[in-house]
């Protein structure tokens, strides 16, 4: 049985949001005549583990053999985001705090790249330290964010 792929991404969304997870992506695409399922998770807090993945990967499959969703002939991806993984959402940014950034922004002769450590996240947007700078921005002027990876993450006190 085929299903359209907004039913059965409303079907896997309720599931996610039923094990307190968010989808942050949803792709159903053919890929040698057999269907493929790619789901992206996160959590608002915490990260979400392989431990996780795997649980909800079962809790998908068992959710496709209920309901009759899909023939047996699919392959089924879970993964959480990457570190380089746009951050879009302000959650996104909150559960980052005192962490290295990679904004791109506007500038005077069009986008230009800052990073630094983020300080500070509420409802108008955040506080970046780079060196000396202090950036304040607002969530609609970042054109794009991501997580750069640390060695040592300094300590949250």
């Amino acid at each position: 049985m085929a299903l359209p792929a907004n039913r059965l991404e409303a079907e896997i969304k309720q599931l996610l949001d039923d094990e307190g997870v968010i989808l942050l992506e949803f792709n159903a695409s053919g890929h040698a005549g057999r269907l493929a399922l790619r789901v992206l998770a996160d959590r608002r807090q915490d990260a979400l583990t392989i431990d996780d993945c795997v649980h909800l990967s079962r809790q998908i499959q068992h959710l496709i053999r209920e309901k009759n969703l899909l023939n047996d002939d699919y392959r089924l991806e879970v993964g959480s985001p990457g570190m380089d993984y746009q951050l879009r959402e302000m959650w996104q940014y909150a559960k980052n705090i005192n962490r290295l950034l990679k904004l791109r922004i506007p500038g005077e002769k069009g986008p230009k790249e800052i990073s630094g450590r983020l300080m500070v996240v509420d409802d108008e947007g955040i506080v970046l330290i780079s060196d000396k700078t202090e950036w304040k921005l607002r969530f609609g002027d970042i054109l794009r964010a991501h997580v750069l990876p640390e060695l040592k993450p300094p300590r949250m006190e």
